[in-house]
């Protein structure tokens, strides 16, 4: 099933949050194994000269692991994630990114993670672990 799902449960969520004021309010979508949201490098976002900063990639990245796990009905938070940067993505440009499945093993998902330009280049990619918190409860937070 592909398209947007409602699972936010904190609406307050820096990057998905509808209601954080300062928040990006990306609205992400189910795709085959995981999930994928389309992302501008707006001038709030610059790192070095005229280009996207490389921790919001990285932030993005965190995000995809995220829903990736809860669009596969896991409740997880990060352990671990690798990012390299392959292209620097200039100020105003449009930004595909996509989190998918790799394995599961055990209580560790791994998850694989790409931000596209549009002609389907790589500009960053990434790999994630999440520890599995819930199988089945993909859209509830664990309660501290």
């Amino acid at each position: 099933m592909e398209g947007e799902m409602e699972l936010v449960k904190d609406d307050g969520c820096f990057v998905c949050g509808p209601a954080n004021p300062r928040g990006l309010k990306i609205k992400v979508r189910r795709w085959q194994r995981g999930a994928t949201f389309d992302f501008v490098a707006e001038e709030t976002f610059k790192g070095w000269s005229q280009y996207l900063h490389g921790g919001v990639i990285s932030m993005l990245f965190d995000e995809l692991l995220g829903w990736t796990s809860r669009f596969l009905g896991y409740t997880a938070l990060t352990a671990r994630l690798e990012v390299r940067y392959r292209r620097p993505v200039p100020l105003g440009t449009k930004l595909t990114f996509r989190g998918e499945l790799e394995r599961e093993v055990k209580k560790i998902l791994y998850i694989r993670t790409a931000a596209l330009f549009d002609d389907g280049t790589v500009a960053a990619e990434g790999r994630g672990t999440m520890m599995i918190v819930r199988k089945g409860q993909g859209a509830h937070p664990p309660t501290p």
